[in-house]
């Protein structure tokens, strides 16, 4: 019988039945960062004890960090923005060291070539582990990239460059399987053009990165390379030489697959109403700029942030697997704990959504809800295969029968496990392992509106 779920008005996830999560954090290290940076870093041990908080323990981690530091192909630009000079090493390159240090730069990493944290479970409940210590520490030192970077920030470009196979130095950080989770430092908007921007004239582009909003923004008026101006019901500009950020999220949704990927960005806060003009700060004197869209005080010293539109839009094409939170905050703990939060409701077996929660088979011990589970193999390839689950035939409110079955699926309340909108958990019986890099995908239909 099919259900009604398979039909349109539905929720759908996918939930691997290994949680293994590829965690990517690409973290600005231009010049106006290294305070938020600290506070990033000391607030790990939230984001570490919201993945504590999995129903089965930690996940089996892979974590990388890459910089917002791409080579932006030649043109009139800094050194450290070009291949040939400090960009060398970054460009989409996951980081072994930590550049918060002057002199020689301590590895975050254990020695080895690989460029990446492995946090995985053992049998008997042990952990292996690719660094040393605590992994809220670990992150800390890695996550402190310094503040030596391009100016030209591109933290979607050197996500694509991090996880498109076009870096062998990469290698193994992605797993057939695990589910695909990228999280966002920055305190500008994404400046990922083509490079033809860079070599453009300021009297065409606007000084500095003023270009990146000028050719990038769509407002009411074209917005004005030299003169300092007001401009209202701004967007993000689709066909200009930013490339479109929609054309980023495609690319990630295409890595796992839309359901299994999540994004988080910590940025400027967006607005549809931006300003140009000079603002007096050491690297900024005398120029025409965006001026800021918040500002806070971090370690004793002002932050600003400006406005993030393309991060922004971004985020939004991931729905509730996306996030945006402020980059002007002094503390950064509950931005961390709302990321490993999303990352939980992503991977849990929780269902969420406003789901229709009527039983429909009353005569059955249990929530029966009106839900198609299938069973998924080969998730990440080109030839997935998959076989609908029948429901457990279930003795008591929680206990499920196999009759026979191989594998079959119930659902039950667990309000302390599941903080989704449902606190309904979706389980799994077996008469044996699932193989390997499977995945559950469960559709359950929606609350009529």
């Amino acid at each position: 019988m099919t259900s009604s779920a398979d039909q349109a008005g539905t929720f759908t996830k996918d939930i691997a039945t290994s949680a293994d999560i590829d965690l990517l954090f690409v973290i600005d290290n231009s010049g106006s960062t290294r305070d938020k940076q600290t506070i990033f870093a000391q607030n790990f041990v939230n984001f570490v004890a919201a993945l504590d908080r999995f129903p089965t323990g930690r996940p089996n981690l892979h974590i990388g960090v890459v910089t917002t530091t791409i080579d932006v192909g030649g043109g009139g630009v800094d050194a450290v923005c070009r291949g040939a000079g400090g960009g060398s090493g970054q460009d989409g390159v996951l980081q072994r060291v930590s550049g918060a240090t002057s002199g020689a730069m301590p590895s975050c990493l254990a020695p080895g070539n690989d460029r990446f944290f492995a946090d995985l479970a053992t049998p008997g409940g042990g952990r292996m582990t690719s660094y040393a210590g605590a992994l809220k520490d670990a992150l800390a030192c890695t996550a402190q990239v310094g503040d030596t970077g391009c100016g030209f920030e591109a933290p979607l470009e050197a996500m694509k460059r991090a996880l498109d196979g076009s870096r062998p130095e990469n290698a193994g950080f992605l797993r057939r399987g695990a589910f695909l989770a990228v999280v966002v430092l920055t305190d500008e908007d994404d400046c990922s053009a083509d490079p033809q921007l860079f070599q453009l004239p300021e009297a065409v582009v606007g000084k500095g990165d003023l270009r990146c909003a000028q050719t990038g923004y769509r407002c009411d008026q074209s917005i004005s390379p030299t003169a300092a101006g007001a401009y209202t019901g701004c967007g993000v500009r689709r066909d200009s030489l930013l490339r479109d950020p929609a054309k980023y999220a495609q690319f990630l949704s295409g890595v796992k697959g839309a359901s299994r990927v999540a994004v988080a960005v910590i940025g400027g806060p967006p607005t549809t109403s931006v300003a140009t003009g000079a603002i007096d700060m050491p690297f900024h004197q005398d120029l025409a700029v965006l001026p800021t869209t918040c500002s806070a005080m971090i370690n004793g010293k002002l932050a600003i942030g400006r406005p993030g539109l393309r991060l922004d839009d971004f985020v939004h094409a991931f729905g509730n697997r996306g996030l945006f939170r402020t980059v002007c905050q002094s503390d950064y703990s509950q931005a961390l704990d709302d990321i490993g939060t999303l990352l939980f409701h992503a991977v849990s077996p929780c269902l969420e959504g406003t789901l229709d929660t009527s039983d429909t088979d009353p005569a059955t011990p249990g929530l029966q809800p009106d839900c198609a589970v299938s069973e998924w193999t080969d998730a990440d390839t080109a030839s997935p295969t998959a076989h609908q689950l029948p429901r457990c035939a279930m003795t008591g409110p929680e206990q499920p029968d196999l009759a026979g079955q191989p594998a079959c699926w119930w659902v039950t309340a667990n309000p302390a496990g599941c903080t989704t909108e449902t606190h309904l958990e979706l389980h799994i019986e077996r008469s044996a392992p699932p193989p390997p890099d499977t995945t559950v995908r469960v559709s359950c239909l929606a609350a009529p509106t």
